[in-house]
């Protein structure tokens, strides 16, 4: 039996990336509540699908925890992520969540086609009126994705909801980065090879999401918010790059550290909302509520 965290470590630097805990450290001794501008409270989830493709007959309950969460949140744009529905009326769960969070506006696209009576993607809920939306993909991948254009007093602003690629690693794969026991050597090899290997395809695609992402954020017109789960820490080039543009409101007015991912890898920050520099952060809550294998996490922004 091979035992060895020590030649492990290159994946898991890797994974974190070597200034990822202190990259999510942060400490705010005030918030900026009644700031400048219109106070918008936004929220971003990744919900895994409300649990639905996972447990056949508990699913219904983890919806309505998460339904309930979001409507005592009360917030004015909720992005959500992996979202999932299943009915013969294609689109009416979603109408049903609109108006239940009473929404003005809802705009919805699947990662792919849309099955004939199932719905997976990414949504968009807003309390102001949407006057033009649109998708970001490109050919050969699923949609990685949305935005929204919302109107804010008498200003537009662009809703960006966004899911990077995935490095889409099995609960074997996790286990091993957790606790790599192996028979032996070439097992060890093999395994370690094959993790590798995803990681590096699912960078070479964030990067290329993201070069589509720039380019849209350079030929805006409007101020933008963006939230969304890149499924990268803040010390990738993803992320850095973004920050050339935009703020992290985590980074503004965070405590402590914002661990968004729940499943079994620690301290991973992988779930953000940004926003433009013209705009101030009030607040930014990570909330401890587990019905996904992400937490939950807003924002109050001010806009100007």
């Amino acid at each position: 039996m091979l035992k060895s965290k020590i030649v492990i470590i290159p994946i898991v630097v890797v994974l974190f990336g070597l200034n990822n805990v202190i990259d999510n450290f942060q400490i705010t001794f005030f918030n900026s509540k009644n700031g400048n501008g219109v106070e918008v409270k936004v929220l971003s989830y990744n919900v895994q699908n409300f649990n639905e493709l996972k447990i056949s007959n508990g699913g219904v309950s983890t919806k309505k925890r998460i339904l309930n969460f979001l409507l005592e949140q009360d917030d004015d744009i909720v992005c959500l992520q992996e979202y999932h529905s299943t009915s013969n009326n294609l689109y009416e769960p979603l109408k049903e969540i609109r108006d239940t969070l009473e929404a003005q506006s809802y705009f919805y696209e699947s990662y792919f086609n849309p099955s004939y009576n199932q719905l997976s993607g990414l949504v968009t809920f807003s309390k102001y009126k949407a006057v033009n939306k649109g998708k970001l993909k490109f050919k050969g991948t699923r949609l990685f994705g949305i935005y929204t254009d919302v109107i804010i007093r008498a200003d537009t602003v662009r809703i960006y909801n966004i899911h990077l690629a995935s490095i889409k690693l099995q609960p074997e794969d996790l286990d091993f980065v957790v606790n790599p026991e192996v028979e032996n050597s070439e097992s060890f090899r093999n395994k370690t090879y094959d993790i590798y290997s995803k990681l590096m395809l699912a960078y070479e695609l964030r990067e290329r999401q993201l070069d589509v992402l720039i380019s849209e954020i350079e030929s805006c017109n409007y101020p933008i918010i963006l939230c969304g789960d890149f499924n990268d820490t803040p010390s990738s080039w993803v992320y850095n790059q973004l920050a050339n543009y935009l703020s992290d409101t985590f980074v503004s007015k965070g405590n402590g550290i914002s661990v968004t991912y729940a499943g079994p890898l620690p301290l991973l920050r992988i779930d953000y909302i940004l926003h433009s520099n013209s705009f101030k952060t009030g607040e930014y809550t990570k909330h401890n509520f587990r019905s996904s294998d992400h937490f939950p996490i807003s924002a109050i922004i001010y806009c100007k």
